[in-house]
């Protein structure tokens, strides 16, 4: 007999490159995280490139 309740979902190469991507945005919006402490304490503007490149890899993101 199976214990169904048992049985995991395995993941598809979808799954597995977006967790893949979200690991990845996380890393890079983690290593740019002082621009947005550096504009809070210094009024340094954060350069658009970075901004851009945080809210794509926010888009990437799995919650």
């Amino acid at each position: 007999m199976f214990d169904l309740s048992k049985l995991e979902k395995t993941p598809t190469p979808q799954e597995l490159q977006a967790q893949a991507d979200s690991r990845e945005a996380l890393a890079y919006l983690a290593s740019t995280d002082w621009y947005s402490l550096r504009s809070i304490e210094e009024h340094t503007p954060v350069p658009e490139a970075i901004l851009a490149a945080r809210a794509a890899a926010r888009s990437k993101v799995i919650p």
